[in-house]
């Protein structure tokens, strides 16, 4: 029996299922006792707060690995992933699979200013921006920039280190706040979007394109109405597939990522992160296709190909306060709800959940007068005509074919 050993707990029962029905053997290290939420049948054991790649050798040979999973998204994991990348070699001397990014890859999906001075070589499109190695370079960057401007912290992880800035009194309090280097850039209007991508050593699958709402000071996604599958327009979806293709040839990921990019109004792509792991839209990825990402990356684990998922409903989700109870979803229709856990810990840290609607294209029209039914304050930050909105979005681009961006 092979012996897979899961590196982190997010959504750490989304990738033991699809193990454990392929005949494997499962260890899940974490930050937390995770024998509760995973059953029986799974050995749980404690990932340190701090590792090396010393450290982690260590760790695959006391349980006797035969696959080692990368499976960073819980708080405190981000920066594991250059360890992994370069301890990579050895591991695979040691016997054992480790599918995992390149150590180049690995960085600049963990840094942003790594990722900024890329895609400055490489002719990605990205925002403006300026470096800072220190706050004394935060005034002269703003006033190459103009205000306002997004303040990134290099290594920061995910739901954290980002700042708008809008005048001098808040620059000068970030300036003070944030830990150096930070990358300045300007703050571009437009829409966000996302989009979810499975790597192996000859091909690349992606999900649909996720909306992610309009870009705004709150730089928090997950507080929007967000829909998949989205249609993207044609100059954006060129660039899009463009420097996917450009990543995937110079880089040589493996395993699972994903970018967060903007389109400006004028319908232009500005990349502005990648990460090397899953995100917060597999859920969408998932009610979209029907193709779990965290399945897949398991299953490709242990052999099997990949396919390229296509959409087949609208995923809309509507990010509610914690304690909320949205009202049955309409006959035909499913409300996909992911409540908090260690495995998912976002609900209980941030105070909100975000439940996904599940809408086939001919229910369109039941959902949209379900929408516009829901209480005052059901849907955190957002209205129900905004939902209705990306509801239609998702449904234009249903009808279109739903297929991810080639």
């Amino acid at each position: 029996m092979v012996r897979v050993v899961v590196l982190g707990e997010f959504r750490a029962d989304r990738v033991v299922l699809p193990l454990r029905q392929g005949g494997a053997e499962v260890t899940v290290l974490g930050f937390t006792d995770l024998a509760s939420f995973l059953g029986p049948g799974v050995a749980c054991a404690q990932l340190p707060a701090v590792l090396d790649e010393d450290a982690l050798l260590r760790l695959l040979d006391v349980c006797r690995a035969d696959i080692a999973l990368p499976n960073m998204g819980c708080h405190g994991q981000e920066q594991f992933l250059p360890v992994y990348a370069r301890a990579a070699p050895r591991v695979r001397e040691a016997g054992c699979r480790m599918p995992v990014h390149g150590e180049t890859f690995a960085l600049l999906a963990s840094d942003k200013v790594v990722l900024h001075r890329l895609a400055g070589e490489r002719g990605w499109p990205v925002p403006r921006g300026v470096v800072c190695e220190a706050a004394r370079g935060m005034k002269a960057a703003v006033e190459e920039l103009g205000f306002p401007v997004l303040v990134k912290e290099a290594r920061s992880e995910f739901s954290s280190g980002r700042h708008y800035v809008e005048d001098g009194v808040c620059l000068g309090r970030v300036s003070a706040e944030v830990t150096y280097p930070v990358l300045v850039q300007e703050a571009i209007e437009g829409e966000e979007y996302a989009v979810e991508l499975l790597s192996g050593s000859s091909s690349t699958v992606a999900w649909p394109v996720a909306s992610l709402g309009r870009l705004d000071g709150g730089c928090d996604p997950g507080r929007r109405v967000r829909v998949a599958p989205v249609a993207l327009p044609a100059p954006a979806r060129g660039e899009l597939a463009a420097t996917v293709a450009d990543m995937t040839e110079a880089f040589a990921p493996r395993g699972p990522w994903q970018i967060d990019f903007a389109v400006t109004d004028d319908g232009r792509l500005k990349l502005i992160e990648v990460n090397g792991r899953l995100s917060g839209v597999s859920n969408m990825s998932w009610a979209s296709t029907g193709t779990d990402p965290h399945a897949a990356f398991a299953q490709a684990a242990l052999g099997r190909k990949p396919r390229s998922p296509k959409a087949g409903r609208i995923a809309l989700e509507l990010p509610a306060p914690n304690g909320a109870v949205l009202p049955p979803a309409p006959d035909g229709t499913e409300l996909l709800c992911f409540p908090g856990s260690p495995l998912n810990p976002a609900p209980c840290v941030r105070g909100f959940h975000r439940p996904v609607l599940k809408v086939p294209g001919r229910l369109a029209d039941a959902a949209r007068t379900w929408l516009r039914a829901l209480r005052p304050g059901a849907l955190l930050d957002s209205t129900a005509d905004e939902a209705v909105s990306q509801l239609d979005r998702g449904l234009h681009a249903l009808r279109q074919g739903g297929r991810a961006p080639s």
